[in-house]
């Protein structure tokens, strides 16, 4: 394949592109971090999904715009696309969308509030007669408990009279 400056000028573009790309898809998983906070195991998995994901747009640019060649000059763009994506882009991608989560969360905790207003109403309401109920319930429990075991008991007692009177025969 002839190699002219447009068709290196493309690919070093493409390249620059790719590494743009890279480097927004570090601030999705940076956003996410920032506002899902995470354990361990899940963020080494994501680190492993975005090395996965970073291979796979590398390799899509050599294949598409350079037929699986390797230049020295891809390598160049693609870092130098994602230091242009750093510069000028990334504060304020991952700024204006944690402002967008946090309004997104306070509606959403709005509607919550909203939509559950009743039920927490009955429940304030119900709570002092419930916890009367509760705690006559409990008492109740407990003297029926007693009852039975006292029953049981008596049933033991007669029982061993009833064994003697058996062996007494």
């Amino acid at each position: 394949m002839q190699i002219t400056v447009s068709s290196q000028a493309y690919i070093f573009l493409c390249a620059l592109i790719g590494g743009m790309l890279i480097a927004f898809i570090y601030d999705l998983f940076r956003i996410k971090r920032r506002a899902i906070k995470s354990n361990i195991v899940v963020i080494y998995i994501e680190d492993f999904l975005y090395w996965v994901l970073v291979a796979l747009i590398m390799f899509c640019v050599v294949y598409y715009s350079n037929d699986g060649e390797l230049r020295g000059f891809i390598f160049i763009g693609s870092v130098l696309g994602v230091t242009v994506y750093v510069v000028l882009f990334s504060a304020l991608i991952v700024n204006a969308s944690l402002v967008i989560i946090g309004i997104a969360v306070k509606i959403a905790r709005t509607i919550f509030l909203i939509i559950t207003y009743p039920f927490r109403l009955i429940y304030f309401i119900l709570r002092p007669p419930l916890f009367f109920l509760m705690k006559k319930g409990e008492k109740m429990a407990r003297s029926v408990k007693s009852f039975g075991r006292r029953r049981m008991d008596s049933m033991k007692t007669w029982s061993r009279i009833l064994r003697n009177v058996r062996k007494k025969i």
